[in-house]
């Protein structure tokens, strides 16, 4: 009895040790993408809450305090539509195809932050707690510089946009000319910048998923250019900043090695985490395409329409540089999911490099194979509800399909 109480002992203390390692992880975490889920409670959307260093859903307090932010914007923003004009006819049909993106904004503002509140905390909670232990599994703690460059990250995309938002904002109340002023449509620009910020949040998302998956590869291509250069030991460099490109996982080729296998998990867990932000962030994207589209087909017309008539074209140039950030938040997207799959390519082709590789034992071979097997059944793609793929494609489909409705609305106008 003697000598299992102190085994006892040490095997809570490691456990306790392991739940430190764990919650820290999670707590860096946090801290990462904080300034975005700080903005974003602002809007009335609450991904969880943060008890004793741990996410849990969120209260019924917090739902009902969501429930009356979105209930404020709401009501502000209709307090200055112009819908009772419209509805009596005083307005021109091309200034009320003006309004028509800021309903569907509208909409798409109230959708998201209900679903995102309501029905995807969990989901939420899985997701960043599913990173903390793929962070684990992957030693990311040798690197003291991982978390802050990825927090920099944050901070710099929020910041930028804030400043194109504000500086477009700006512009747009020094030439707004309407009856209810020139700050009416500030609430307008708030929405504006939640649906950006949902925008912004998904890339971050996908960009932590690469920074991921380019650690793997960094291992892989670690152990086959010492393979390659026959070298007898490998050293592992663990109190310097550089210690995750020194880091080398998985070791000297045996026949008892396994670690190739446990590289392969993470590459698994990595796809169940994409396919779970898939979707999550399926009906912010849907959205984001459907009203830039509908921004370029309005700018379209209201161009001509004014160039037609003689009227001053000054009123197009908000729409104009809005039309230009909603097509740029698209071009986001897609080069940001375009890097995971680049990702996922290399680390398919090095995956191959080991399995290709007869001086190997056969164990880590087959370990290898059972890795591309897991590549191929997890192919990393962003789906728009399984009809777009979210890649480098989706912008030169976008640009081609905008091209054919200006060439149809050029060929109507004239009958007009």
């Amino acid at each position: 009895m003697e000598t299992l109480e102190p085994q006892r002992q040490a095997s809570v203390e490691e456990s306790e040790d392991n739940d430190n390692a764990d919650n820290n992880t999670t707590i860096e975490l946090l801290n990462t993408n904080r300034p975005v889920f700080v903005i974003e409670s602002l809007f009335g959307i609450f991904k969880f809450r943060v008890k004793n260093n741990e996410m849990v859903p969120i209260t019924k307090t917090m739902k009902l305090l969501s429930i009356l932010i979105i209930s404020f914007y709401v009501t502000v923003y209709c307090s200055y539509f112009k819908l009772p004009s419209a509805v009596g006819g005083t307005t021109k049909f091309v200034e009320m195809a003006d309004e028509i993106p800021a309903i569907v904004i509208l909409l798409r503002y109230i959708v998201s932050a209900i679903r995102t509140t309501f029905f995807f905390n969990r989901e939420n909670i899985r997701i960043l707690t599913t990173l903390a232990d793929l962070d684990d599994k992957l030693h990311v703690n040798t690197n003291q510089d991982f978390y802050k460059k990825s927090h920099r990250v944050t901070v710099t995309t929020v910041l930028l946009l804030l400043i194109i938002h504000v500086v477009v904002s700006l512009i747009d109340i020094f030439i707004e000319n309407t009856e209810y002023g020139k700050f009416s449509v500030i609430p307008t620009y708030l929405i504006y910048l939640e649906q950006s910020l949902e925008v912004s949040d998904f890339c971050l998302m996908i960009m932590m998923l690469t920074r991921r998956l380019n650690i793997i590869n960094n291992y892989l291509l670690k152990f086959i250019d010492l393979k390659d250069d026959n070298k007898a030991s490998v050293f592992i460099i663990r109190g310097k900043k550089e210690g995750l490109e020194d880091f080398n996982l998985i070791g000297r080729p045996s026949s008892d090695n396994t670690k190739i296998r446990d590289l392969a998990s993470t590459y698994d867990i990595i796809g169940e985490s994409c396919a779970l932000l898939n979707e999550m962030f399926n009906f912010q994207i849907f959205m984001t395409l459907v009203s830039t589209f509908m921004y370029v087909v309005i700018t379209i017309w209201t161009s001509l329409y004014y160039y037609k008539n003689g009227e001053d074209p000054s009123a197009l140039v908000t729409t104009i540089m809005w039309c230009i950030i909603e097509i740029c938040l698209i071009a986001y997207m897609s080069m940001t999911c375009e890097k995971l799959l680049r990702s996922r390519t290399e680390t398919k082709v090095l995956v191959n490099k080991i399995i290709m590789d007869y001086d190997l034992p056969q164990t880590m071979r087959v370990q290898a194979k059972a890795f591309m097997e897991l590549i191929e059944a997890w192919p990393l793609r962003i789906f728009i509800y399984d009809m777009f793929s979210v890649d480098i494609t989706l912008m030169l489909k976008y640009i081609s399909v905008s091209t054919t409705y200006l060439i149809v609305i050029i060929q109507i106008s004239h009958f007009i």
